[in-house]
């Protein structure tokens, strides 16, 4: 049987509700490169030579590089008397100092680099290895302030590739006060060296000063733009991959906003302070606040959806003040602040969140849910107060997070006690996030096969098919909610996305494969059958944030596309699109217990299908997607129209193989998208073969002009 699939168009299988677009946001945290040059065109890292920020580690290890900060060489050395992951440049380490003080920096005790020039024409410096988009372009902008106690004192500001042969370089002489200097290069060439065969190249960026007598250079606040920066700002390619993959929101937000004070990142960046990133490790220059988050997010044509941090440092005033300064009049104080920043305007964000998995104990602001409950009426009470008309996400917790759970192996109680203490006076929806990865520990993974008869491809595809038990988590939610007076609960699912644990020698549903596209197809489905509650979601994943980095990187992935897929028919403006019921016959499988958050859960389809009607009901889209990560599987459909009067236009995503990674910057070769043949047979069925972790679109033209 594989897939039988029914479609009617009665008026009692048509959602009331419409399916929000918004599902298909990505979630954006301020931590590594993503940041920086990823939105902000920035390729420097601790330009401002401040001490840099090592987070250390659950296992005892503070090395600088740890977590995820801006380090793109991990074997970059520590020096005394240079700023780190700055290196030498000629000069031991008597000659580097980085004294108090400077023009740019943290708030309390900002500093700057210190060379000492010994003698005539001892030329020495600074360098940071780093990448650049050279591919993208060859012009870039460096800006730094210097000063110099020798008059005669040259500043050679330099890009060579990483072997050291000179790219292009700018010469400036110095004064004796602190100046700002800009200085455009232009590279001769790519770099012949690239970054883990990316588009990115290898470059050192080096500062290095002469001069005709022995004194100091102090350097300070250093930054390398590329030429083609939108507004000077904003990385140009970024933009460009969210409009292309049609990613309608972001979420601004993570473990981070429990520590971020939004006043640090307004006003001129000069007198932004930089921060420790305590989650994450390193340095925040704040050059990406408020506004510019909020221009970013125009200029790729997103929603956004601002994250306020919980803490005891972060209180509900403070949360007040950031909404009227985003949304209040020129005439209240915060609107005439955002005003005298350059932005008269009100930005009118509607979308707002407080908390994020203040559950869990990693975090800032970490407390109980009954602390919780009761504090965040506060910070609830006093936001409306700035403007009634936003929508306030309390954060909440995934219902199987039972190892956060104030029982232990027991579905947490947090949600509960939220409802019934704050209830939907103080909660006009809930935030949840779902990571699913199951088995960490080895051993365990190696029992789980033995119980269960298994493999590691099946271990995968249980991984792959645990959205159909999330959407059973969303409904018993959606359950209690409504005991509480929700009807329904308005969900947001803030973060989510497959990280699958596995042995090193197993097959992994990563990113790069069509395995982990089906996961993604699979809760697209989940979040379009529950829409009437789930309206907004946040998809963890940064492979849209254009930039090298050591840590999650990669190519555009094949979910990048499957949400792509999905999302084209909504971003119509000539249509809505209602929740269709299908009637679904499919075989199926049964899904173990895997670990404590996946539980035993019997016939789990093969074959996941949902589908959409048009307004006037004359277009159906219907998605589906084959988690059978081992044999093809067939999916037949029919409707409640006369054989002929349907033109079926399918889209087929897949791969040779579920596994196969997609590590091509330039082309898909892990996978393909393509038409696939589909037409009703005198029977009225139509068939489609879909292969094995292969993913559809299928658009019903009922309306055979449109069709053509």
């Amino acid at each position: 049987m594989d897939a039988h699939v029914r479609i009617r168009r009665a008026e009692d299988s048509m959602s009331r509700w419409t399916v929000d677009k918004r599902i298909f946001g990505k979630f954006f945290e301020m931590n590594g490169r993503d940041t920086y040059p990823g939105i902000i065109d920035d390729c420097i890292a601790n330009g401002s030579f401040e001490r840099w920020h090592s987070k250390r580690r659950k296992d005892g290890t503070n090395l600088p590089w740890t977590m995820r900060t801006e380090i793109m060489y991990r074997d970059t050395p520590v020096t005394p008397g240079i700023a780190y992951p700055w290196e030498p440049v000629n000069g031991g380490a008597e000659a580097y100092e980085q004294p108090e003080g400077g023009v740019h920096g943290k708030q309390e005790w900002k500093r700057f680099q210190r060379l000492k020039l010994s003698a005539p024409c001892d030329r020495r410096g600074i360098v940071q290895r780093i990448t650049l988009p050279d591919e993208r372009t060859l012009a870039y902008r460096a800006t730094l302030y210097a000063r110099a106690s020798s008059p005669q004192t040259r500043l050679h500001i330099a890009l060579e590739d990483k072997g050291g042969v000179l790219m292009g370089e700018s010469v400036v002489k110095l004064g004796e006060e602190w100046t700002k200097y800009e200085a455009d290069i232009v590279l001769r060439q790519g770099s012949p060296y690239r970054y883990a065969d990316s588009p990115f190249g290898e470059y050192r960026f080096s500062l290095t000063a002469e001069s005709d007598g022995a004194g100091d250079v102090d350097l300070d606040w250093v930054m390398l733009a590329s030429g083609d920066a939108i507004e000077g700002v904003f990385n140009p390619a970024t933009i460009e991959l969210l409009k292309r993959y049609h990613v309608t929101s972001i979420r601004w937000g993570g473990n981070y906003a429990n520590e971020y004070n939004w006043k640090d990142g307004i006003g001129p960046w000069r007198q932004r302070p930089v921060r420790d990133n305590l989650n994450w490790g390193g340095l925040e220059p704040n050059y990406f606040g408020t506004n510019e988050f909020l221009r970013f997010c125009r200029l790729a044509d997103v929603e956004p959806f601002l994250n306020v941090g919980f803490s005891r440092d972060l209180p509900p005033e403070l949360a007040a003040e950031w909404v009227e300064y985003v949304n209040g009049g020129a005439d209240t104080p915060m609107g005439k602040l955002r005003a005298e920043h350059g932005y008269p305007e009100p930005w009118g964000v509607k979308l707002w969140q407080v908390g994020n998995e203040s559950y869990g104990d990693y975090q800032f602001g970490y407390t109980d849910s009954i602390d919780f409950a009761n504090r965040i009426q506060t910070y609830y009470k006093l936001m409306k107060q700035a403007d009634p008309d936003i929508t306030v996400i309390i954060a909440g917790e995934d219902p199987m997070y039972v190892d956060y759970s104030e029982i232990p192996g027991q579905p947490p109680l947090w949600n509960k006690r939220l409802f019934e203490i704050a209830g939907p006076d103080y909660v006009d929806g809930l935030d949840i996030h779902q990571y699913t990865r199951g088995i960490r520990d080895r051993g365990l993974r190696q029992q789980w096969l033995r119980d269960n008869d298994a493999d590691a491809v099946f271990y995968n595809q249980v991984l792959v098919s645990y959205p159909t038990q999330y959407e059973s988590l969303i409904r018993e939610l959606k359950g209690m909610a409504e005991s509480y007076g929700f009807h329904p609960i308005a969900l947001e699912i803030g973060e989510w996305n497959l990280e699958p644990e596995t042995d090193p020698d197993w097959p992994k549903a990563e990113y790069e494969t069509m395995a982990h596209a089906c996961y993604v197809a699979s809760m697209l489905n989940a979040f379009i059958r529950q829409g009437d509650a789930v309206r907004f979601a946040y998809q963890r994943d940064n492979a849209l944030y254009d930039r090298a980095y050591p840590v999650d990187m990669r190519p555009v992935n094949p979910g990048n596309d499957t949400s792509r897929l999905y999302a084209e028919p909504f971003l119509r403006v000539d249509t809505g699109w209602r929740h269709l019921e299908l009637e679904v016959e499919a075989d199926g499988f049964d899904m173990p217990s895997t670990w404590v958050r996946i539980r035993p859960m019997d016939n789990i389809p093969y074959i996941d299908a949902a589908a959409v009607v048009s307004d006037t009901a004359g277009e159906i889209v219907v998605f589906a997607v084959n988690r059978d990560l081992t044999a093809s599987r067939t999916l037949r459909m029919e409707g409640d129209w006369k054989v002929g009067d349907a033109k079926w236009i399918a889209t087929l995503q897949h791969a040779d193989d579920p596994f196969l990674r997609q590590e091509d910057w330039y082309a898909a070769n892990g996978y393909r998208l393509s038409a696939a043949a589909i037409e009703e047979g005198a029977d009225g069925l139509a068939e489609l073969a879909m292969p094995p972790g292969s993913i559809a679109r299928i658009i019903i033209y009922l309306d055979t002009e449109k069709g053509n």
